[in-house]
């Protein structure tokens, strides 16, 4: 197994290549995010609890029912990044027939398979250090800012969540010298 860096790992096996991409791990962040999913969702038990406990007027569970379709959006959105910051991966396989790609959390997720006549083009995005693009990409409630996009004649793959500059040129050389080499063969 060679490391690229400490979240990206490449595996050369006889008749495939497997790459991982794991999210970015840091405990300070992974406290503060608990800490607020825990309190969001001891917020909305409150809320919860409130319909049983007191009598509100029909305007009253009217709002209260809005901020708890808010509450429930923001909570699947919040937990699902914990998971994923926690548990969550991003799996490639490179064979001879195509690219299988697969983000999961506690091995759980669904495999998209690219096949290599298919491919038009591959590309990468890094967002400029200033701009509002890398700032929002870079807080930890976002689990998104895929850096590599495949264009391919059905549609368009983005994969590598948040890596860096010397993590998304070797993969983007790999994706494309796999795919010169079976495309040839």
């Amino acid at each position: 197994m060679k490391l690229i860096t400490e979240r990206l790992s490449i595996k050369k096996h006889s008749n495939y290549t497997t790459i991982v991409i794991t999210p970015i791990k840091n405990f300070w962040t992974s406290l503060l995010l608990g800490s607020w999913l825990g309190m969001w969702i001891m917020i909305g038990l409150a809320v919860v609890c409130s319909f049983f406990i007191f009598e509100l007027s029909n305007q009253e569970q009217i709002i209260l029912f809005v901020f708890l379709s808010f509450w429930l959006y923001y909570s699947i959105k919040i937990g699902y990044t914990f998971l994923w910051i926690h548990y969550g991966k991003e799996l490639i396989k490179l064979d001879e027939n195509g690219i299988n790609y697969k983000r999961s959390i506690f091995k759980y997720g669904k495999m998209h398979t690219i096949f290599y006549e298919n491919v038009i083009a591959i590309n990468s995005h890094i967002p400029k250090v200033n701009s509002f693009e890398f700032v929002w990409e870079s807080s930890p409630w976002i689990s998104g800012g895929e850096r590599i996009t495949i264009e391919t004649k059905l549609n368009t793959v983005k994969i590598g969540r948040k890596l860096s500059q010397n993590e998304v040129y070797p993969l983007v050389d790999l994706l494309k010298s796999h795919i010169k080499k079976n495309l040839k063969g």
